[in-house]
């Protein structure tokens, strides 16, 4: 029996097949060629086939849909938040304004304006040229509607009602409320 002997490791690491090329070193010759011939291989087996590409982008193109149309809604929600905070405030404006008139002047159908106009400009766009919303609305000041009471001779019901149109929609908003002759306004007035 004899033995072989052996060749002592030289403590290298066999290269791979597939070589990184370190900064600043070029290939030349035969070691380019191989480089070349292992990348164009690699290249042709790790790539998406069209049924995987059609997918993807149908995909991606029903996400492009449903963020587009999300948009689309909370921008027209926003706005019709806004318009609806508009014609609260007017609301609110006018009924302020019924302390201020005394029972005399309240049922005097010559001294309070019955109809009026308000608009609405939205700044928060640049370059802004349309002329905004218009709310038109009414006030009416109607007797208490049960007669049988005591008290409802001092009593009437002031409607207030606002409409406006947001885009091609005929909107309204109304507030009922009681004005009494001996309410807030005589504290106020005098």
């Amino acid at each position: 029996m004899s033995f072989k002997a052996r060749r002592p490791h030289s403590g290298k690491i066999p290269e791979p097949a597939f070589r990184t090329v370190p900064a600043g070193k070029l290939l030349i010759g035969r070691e380019q060629k191989m480089n070349s011939r292992l990348n164009i291989k690699e290249y042709r087996h790790s790539g998406f086939t069209l049924a995987e590409v059609i997918v993807a982008m149908g995909i991606i193109g029903v996400l492009t849909v449903a963020l587009y149309s999300g948009m689309t809604s909370a921008t027209f929600s926003v706005r019709l938040a806004r318009e609806n905070l508009r014609a609260t405030e007017l609301l609110v404006e006018k009924t302020d304004g019924l302390r201020l008139y005394t029972w005399d002047q309240l049922n005097d159908p010559t001294y309070m304006p019955t109809n009026f106009t308000a608009s609405y400009y939205d700044n928060g766009t640049t370059n802004n040229t349309s002329p905004g919303i218009t709310y038109s609305g009414s006030i009416k000041v109607s007797p208490f509607p049960t007669a049988d009471r005591n008290y409802s001779n001092d009593m009437r019901v002031v409607t207030i009602t606002i409409n406006w149109t947001s885009g091609k929609l005929p909107r309204t908003r109304t507030l009922n409320t009681y004005y009494g002759r001996y309410g807030i306004q005589n504290y106020v007035a005098n």
